[in-house]
């Protein structure tokens, strides 16, 4: 058997955003981001070493967490594994348009295939982060389960990942502030008039902001709105909806999902502290397949 015919490795990121739960029904291999709070460095595992909930709960108190690409390093280990192994390797990857940890995969690839010329290590930018990611990775982990070949995996990922439409709203503009995404004048002038962003991904991965509500309720609302607007269940009729420690409000967000739109299953993901870094806590967000991202 070549390595071509063998089955291949799928390696997934930290930023999709999956939970323990669902990770571990599937054989893929992980990558994790590091991050440090208060002075310790810490590894976003899927929030197995450290609780969402303990994460957030420093934030509200006033921690400011700075986060890091994963170590070039960790890809070449990888790489190096599935060289060794003779097997095919897809590594599905978050967005290039907001971290560099892309780049720093495509690195690791070159040294690896400098020591190994025949490996077959396929790096695909899913140019999603978070909840959309993780959407994008669910659907392609349920194809390596059943026995899809690299090819496969890579040319759905490929064709398919601009139909992915994730949107999401924040409790606050203090991490977008903080990050350096909004101004300190945007900032207050939204606190003071609780404006509350719709933000999604972009053709060329990076974050936007879509449209801009007055107050939570309205903004979850409007994560409806635009589900119904964009919305191709003929793609596939799974939801996936996230959030970061604001569980009640996600529960009811997956109610009115449901009751509305009558999705086969809704994905219920947890907002890990990497991309909760940037968002804070409180964020929601809601994930389906449409309509292709148009800018």
């Amino acid at each position: 058997m070549t390595a071509t015919d063998a089955r291949p490795m799928l390696a997934i990121d930290s930023c999709s955003d999956l939970t323990p739960e669902i990770v571990e029904r599937f054989e893929v291999e992980e990558l994790h981001f590091p991050f440090t709070l208060d002075g310790q460095e810490r590894t976003d595992d899927f929030g197995r070493s450290f609780p969402h909930r303990d994460f957030y709960g420093a934030m509200r108190a006033g921690a400011a967490p700075t986060t890091a690409q994963i170590p070039r390093a960790a890809f070449e280990r990888l790489f190096r594994s599935a060289a060794d192994s003779g097997r095919p390797l897809v590594y599905l990857g978050f967005s290039s348009g907001l971290s560099g940890t892309f780049d720093t995969a495509h690195l690791a690839r070159q040294e690896v295939l400098r020591e190994h010329p025949d490996a077959d290590i396929r790096l695909v930018d899913t140019l999603n982060a978070s909840a959309a990611e993780g959407f994008l990775v669910y659907h392609a982990m349920r194809m390596h389960a059943d026995g899809a070949s690299a090819d496969e995996i890579v040319d759905f990922v490929e064709r398919e990942k601009l139909k992915v439409n994730g949107y999401f709203t924040l409790e606050s503009l203090e991490a977008l502030r903080r990050g350096g995404r909004i101004s300190d004048a945007a900032a207050a002038a939204g606190a003071v008039l609780d404006i509350k962003p719709i933000l999604t991904i972009d053709r060329a991965g990076k974050l936007v902001v879509r449209r801009s509500v007055r107050g939570r309720k309205k903004s979850i609302a409007a994560l409806l709105d635009i589900m119904e607007e964009r919305r191709d269940p003929s793609l596939g009729d799974i939801v996936a909806v996230a959030h970061a420690d604001a569980p009640e409000e996600a529960a009811a967000l997956k109610a009115a999902i449901e009751e509305r739109f009558s999705p086969s299953d809704v994905l219920e993901l947890a907002v890990g502290p990497v991309i909760g870094s940037h968002v804070g806590p409180g964020m929601l967000a809601v994930v389906f397949w449409g309509a292709e991202r148009d800018r």
